[in-house]
C-alpha cells in the first residue's frame, strides 16, 4: 500500500473563499459594464484579488502544498489555484495592466463615425452584414481602423510584456504558457489548423459562386464575406421576432430534457455588438445573460449559445469555487465555447426551423443546405485570426500583415486588399482566446456523436441529451480537464476528423 500523502494546506479553503469573494465582485463589474452601468470599483477589486495571488512566496507555497496534497480533490484544487496564480502573475502584472487598461479605455470610448454621426458598433456591423451596396460594406469593413491602427505600437508593447513575463516563469513564450493548459503547443495548434481547414477552399469557391449569381457582382472581396453569409441563410427576420425570442429559445432547450432549475437565470436586454453575453458571478446560484434587443435568426442563434453557457453554469455541482469554475483559471475556453456551439445546433436543426410557421419548406431546405456549410466560414475566419495572432507573439520582429494578406487569399480566395489592423479588442483584452472557438467547433461533432452513441435517437428534440450532458460534462465543473475527458468518452483526442467528415457530407 502506498503511504498516505501529507495533510492539505490549512489555508486553502480560506484562500479559495477570498478568491470567490473577489471573483464575484469582478464578475458583477463585468455585468454592470455589459448593461451600461460601469462599476467605479472594478479596478480596485482586481487589485485586491491580485494582492492575494502575487504576495511573496505564494506560488511556491501552492506548489509545495500540491506535492503533499492529502486527496485527489485537494490536489486538483491546488492545481487550479496554481494555474490561476500563474495567469495572474502575467496578465495582472502592473506594467501589463497599465498598457492594457489604457488600450481598453480607448476601445470603450470609441464610437465609429457613420453617415456623418457617431454611432454604436452594432450599427456599422449590421451594415457590413446586410447592406446590398458594396461600397457601403467596404466603408463598414474599415470603420474601426481609425481606432485600431493607432493602437498597434502599444499592442506590440503589450505582446512583448506578456512574452517577457511568461519567460520569467519558465516558459519560452506567452503562447506556450497559455496554450499548454488545453494540451497544445504553438506548433501542434498550427498542425490542427491545417487539418481543420481541409474543406475550406472548396466551400469558399461555392460561396463565391453563389454570391456572384445572387448579386450579379463581379469579384470577391473581404467585405463581401459576411454579406454572403447573410444572403446564404435566406431566413427572413419576420420569422424570428424579438418579442418572444427568449421564451422560444428556452422552450427549445427544454426539449433536451433539462430540469426546470437549469433554465432559471437572470436576463437583461442591452445593445451589444457581440449579440450576447453570459456572466456567472456565483455559479450555480447566480447566472445571468445579456441579450441584444433585436430579433432575426442570427440573434436567436447567439441566444442559444449564451443559454448554453448559462445552463452549464446552473448545472455545476461541486463543493468549492475553483472546482465550480472560477472565470480566471486558464485551460477551459475551448470547453466553454464548445458548450455554447453545441446549443447553437438547435438553431440549424430542420425540425426546429419547421416549427417556425412563417417559413415554407423550400426556404427551410435552402437554409439548411447553406447553413450546413457555414462552420467552414467560421473555421476559416478563426484560422486566419489565430495564425496572425500567434505570429505576433512568436515572430514579434515581423509585421503580421503580410501573413494576414496571404491567409485571406488562401482561405477565402478574395481579391487583393489592404488587411485590417491586427489590433482588436480580443487580442488586447483576451489574448489567444481565438483558439477556443476553433477547439469548440471541433468539439461539437465529437460530443454530439458521443451523446447519441449512449442515448440513441436524433440530436434534437431528444429529452435524453440534456441529462447526458449534465451527468457527463456539466455537473463536474472544473474537476477534470476537458481534453482527456473527451478522449475517454469518444475514444479519440480532439481532432479534425469528425468535423471534416461532417463537412464533407454537407459539401456533397
Amino acid at each position: 500500500m502506498a503511504p498516505a500523502r501529507g495533510p492539505s494546506p490549512r489555508w486553502l479553503t480560506t484562500v479559495e473563499r477570498e478568491l470567490a469573494r473577489w471573483d464575484r465582485r469582478i464578475e458583477l463589474g463585468e455585468w454592470g459594464l455589459a448593461v451600461g452601468r460601469p462599476d467605479p470599483d472594478y479596478e480596485e477589486n482586481e487589485a485586491a484579488r491580485r494582492e492575494i495571488l502575487t504576495s511573496s512566496g505564494f506560488l511556491e507555497r501552492v506548489r509545495r502544498a500540491r506535492a503533499d496534497a492529502g486527496s485527489d480533490r485537494t490536489a486538483r484544487r491546488l492545481e487550479l489555484l496554481e494555474r490561476t496564480t500563474l495567469a495572474t502573475a502575467i496578465e495582472q502584472d502592473r506594467e501589463i495592466v497599465r498598457v492594457r487598461t489604457r488600450l481598453a479605455r480607448a476601445i470603450g470610448a470609441f464610437r465609429p463615425r457613420w453617415n456623418g454621426r457617431r454611432v454604436g458598433r452594432a450599427v456599422v456591423r449590421a451594415a457590413l452584414r446586410t447592406d446590398p451596396r458594396r461600397n457601403v460594406r467596404e466603408r463598414a469593413y474599415r470603420a474601426e481602423e481609425a481606432l485600431y491602427r493607432p493602437l498597434e505600437p502599444a499592442l506590440r508593447e503589450l505582446v512583448a510584456l506578456r512574452n517577457e513575463r511568461a519567460r520569467s516563469l519558465g516558459y519560452r513564450s506567452f503562447p506556450e504558457f497559455l496554450l499548454g493548459f488545453e494540451g497544445f503547443t504553438p506548433s501542434a495548434l498550427e498542425r490542427l489548423i491545417e487539418r481543420a481547414v481541409r474543406h475550406v477552399p472548396e466551400a469558399m469557391r461555392l460561396r463565391r459562386d453563389e454570391f456572384q449569381a445572387r448579386t450579379g457582382e463581379r469579384g470577391w472581396y473581404p467585405w463581401d464575406l459576411t454579406y454572403s453569409d447573410h444572403l446564404a441563410g435566406g431566413l427572413p427576420d419576420r420569422a424570428f421576432p424579438s418579442r418572444g425570442m427568449l421564451g422560444s429559445v428556452l422552450a427549445a432547450v427544454r426539449r433536451w430534457g433539462f430540469s426546470p432549475g437549469a433554465l432559471r437565470f437572470r436576463v437583461a436586454r442591452h445593445d451589444l455588438a457581440a449579440g450576447g453575453m453570459c456572466i456567472a458571478p456565483d455559479r450555480p446560484r447566480d447566472v445571468r445573460i445579456v441579450v441584444h434587443p433585436a430579433g432575426g435568426w442570427r440573434h436567436y442563434r447567439v441566444l442559444f449559445h449564451e443559454v448554453g453557457h448559462a445552463v452549464t453554469a446552473r448545472s455545476v455541482r461541486q463543493p468549492t469555487h475553483l472546482l465550480r469554475g472560477s472565470p480566471h483559471v486558464p485551460g477551459f475556453g475551448g470547453l466553454a465555447e464548445g458548450e455554447g456551439r453545441f446549443f447553437e445546433q438547435i438553431a440549424t436543426s430542420p425540425r426546429w426551423l419547421q416549427e417556425r410557421t412563417e417559413l415554407d419548406r423550400a426556404t427551410i431546405d435552402a437554409a439548411v443546405a447553406t447553413l450546413g456549410r457555414e462552420p467552414l466560414l467560421f473555421m476559416a475566419y478563426h484560422a486566419r485570426w489565430i495564425r496572425t495572432e500567434l505570429a505576433l507573439y512568436l515572430r514579434p520582429d515581423r509585421d503580421p500583415s503580410a501573413l494576414d494578406r496571404r491567409l485571406a487569399r488562401e482561405l477565402f480566395g478574395t481579391e487583393a486588399a489592404e488587411p485590417l489592423s491586427y489590433a482588436n479588442s480580443f487580442v488586447i483584452e483576451l489574448p489567444l482566446y481565438a483558439p477556443s472557438y476553433l477547439y469548440a467547433e471541433l468539439l461539437r461533432p465529437q460530443l454530439a456523436a458521443a451523446a447519441l452513441a449512449d442515448v440513441g435517437g436524433e440530436l434534437w428534440p431528444n429529452p435524453r441529451v440534456g441529462p447526458w450532458l449534465v451527468d457527463r460534462w456539466f455537473r463536474d465543473g472544473r474537476s477534470y480537464d476537458w481534453g482527456p475527458r473527451l478522449a475517454a468518452l469518444t475514444g479519440r483526442s480532439l481532432g479534425a476528423e469528425a468535423f471534416n467528415e461532417e463537412m464533407a457530407s454537407r459539401l456533397g
